[in-house]
């Protein structure tokens, strides 16, 4: 019986297996952890205890030795009795520290050894008492009878204890030995269980993914190489299968906006190429009118537009004056001298705010205003051309496509206007010294002739022609004094 399950299922059911040995493990492990934690926590406290049984029974023995060592000597004060007294001070702190560390399974052997040793401590008192009043045969009896029967029955109990806490000892470490042994056993299982069936899940995932994830690495490359041919779809049911008809999808579409972009890089290129174009253009006329006309043509040619037509800036009248237009509209315009106030409509606008206004669909544009003469508008642009600070005139271009021009023909149209500005600004100052340069000759040549002239009247008629001749009309006059012919043009009493 075949199960089919998708990519995700067999994923799911691997990564089910994985977790569930990943907790199992887990388990096991904070189960030893812990356990090993009591172990150890158990092993130390008996440890320690031991290590203070074995601390009492030393120092009941050193008490028992400096109570014999009085009775030899048969000396009391001094260094005996401080040794008495320190003995016993540390018997008492050690007996405190048991009882606050007892075992409740010795509780009863601890109580025995805190009662024998605060009748240890009261019998050495009274065995002090009978030496230092001179009564050693007391002291002796009470040494050889009631101290000894209580160290022995006092030793006897530190000994039962120190040996039950290390049987406590010695048996914790048993378990923990036993509990590793354990949990090593069962790890061994579980890396079995774990490779038995882990290997042939993992096996079965890696041949029913990695065949079709090839053929994907593959149409994936073959695509890259720029070969964007439909690709077969893989027959599958699962999440690959999905994938695939995806990544057909994917590149079906890619291979339309490849083409697109294709076709939008021609456009570009062709547009750069306008643009250079009226650039080189510009460099070699020097006539404002030309140039103005000459852009225009090539704007609206280049760029494929519907119409285009530059207005320039009267000052004066503070107006914007058109100066040259495409097609039969753009001469009919020119004909008729027409001019737009500023900010009026688009160009107005844009010449106001010295910044490029465009408008995508002009029937969505309440402020738009219609041509006549330009009835299939559909979108337009208006670009300031500006040389510095200074605006100069706009330039305004329009479609006859809805959305027929973006922020990338502004950008284009930007650049334009700029080179427009440098073109116009040169053409200006190159007409501005022409013009000196022909009213200095004009000087020049009425200084030569009057040079020439024999007297005052020649002078005179010489001025009157040329200056009419240099001003473009039909007759000039020079009106003087008669005191001024005096002396044949020398000033009385000069010569």
């Amino acid at each position: 019986m075949k199960v089919n399950l998708s990519l995700g299922q067999r994923l799911g059911l691997g990564f089910f297996l994985l977790i569930a040995l990943v907790v199992l493990t887990v388990i096991l492990g904070f189960a030893f952890a812990r356990f090993t934690t009591q172990t150890s926590e158990t092993i130390q406290a008996n440890t320690l205890l031991y290590q203070q049984a074995n601390q009492i029974l030393q120092t009941s023995s050193e008490i028992a030795a400096v109570i014999d060592r009085m009775l030899l000597t048969r000396q009391t004060g001094g260094l005996i009795e401080e040794q008495l007294a320190s003995n016993l001070d540390q018997l008492e702190q050690e007996l405190d520290i048991l009882t606050s560390e007892e075992s409740p399974d010795y509780q009863e052997t601890v109580n025995s050894i805190e009662i024998f040793g605060a009748q240890l401590a009261t019998l050495v008192d009274e065995a002090v008492d009978y030496a230092r009043n001179g009564r050693w045969a007391q002291a002796q009896v009470l040494r050889h009878t009631e101290i000894g029967s209580l160290l022995r029955r006092f030793n006897e109990q530190n000994e039962f204890l120190a040996i039950a806490y290390q049987n406590d000892v010695e048996q914790a470490l048993r378990t923990q030995d036993s509990l590793q042994q354990t949990l090593r056993v069962v790890w061994i299982v579980v890396t079995i269980i774990a490779i038995g069936g882990g290997l042939p899940i993992a096996f079965a995932i890696w041949r029913n993914t990695t065949n079709p994830i090839n053929q994907l690495i593959e149409q994936t490359r073959q695509v890259t190489q720029g070969d964007f041919q439909p690709i077969p779809i893989l027959e599958r049911q699962d999440e690959i299968g999905r994938l695939s008809q995806a990544f057909a999808q994917m590149t079906e579409w890619l291979r339309e906006s490849y083409q697109e972009m294709e076709d939008r890089v021609a456009e570009r290129t062709i547009a750069l190429t306008t643009s250079l174009e009226v650039g080189r253009s510009l460099t070699t006329i020097l006539s404002p009118q030309q140039l103005i006309q000459a852009v225009v043509n090539q704007v609206r040619a280049g760029f494929n537009y519907y119409y285009a037509q530059i207005y320039l800036l009267n000052e004066e009248e503070q107006t914007l004056e058109m100066a040259g237009g495409t097609g039969e509209a753009g001469l009919a315009m020119l004909a008729a001298g027409h001019t737009l106030r500023l900010n009026q409509g688009l160009v107005g606008q844009a010449a106001t705010t010295k910044a490029p206004v465009l408008i995508s669909d002009v029937t969505q544009e309440l402020t738009w205003l219609p041509n006549p003469l330009l009835p299939n508008t559909k979108s337009e642009t208006a670009v300031p051309i500006i040389y510095g600070d200074t605006l100069l005139g706009v330039l305004d271009v329009q479609h006859d496509i809805v959305d027929g021009l973006s922020d990338e023909d502004v950008r284009l149209l930007q650049l334009v206007a700029s080179q427009v500005a440098v073109a116009l600004r040169n053409a200006r100052l190159y007409a501005q010294a022409q013009r000196q340069a022909e009213q200095q000759r004009i000087i020049n040549e009425i200084g030569r002739q009057i040079q020439k002239a024999p007297d005052a009247g020649a002078v005179l008629k010489i001025a009157t022609r040329e200056l009419a001749q240099a001003l473009g009309t039909p007759r000039a006059s020079i009106e003087i004094s008669r005191d001024a012919f005096a002396g044949n043009g020398h000033a009385p009493g000069r010569n």
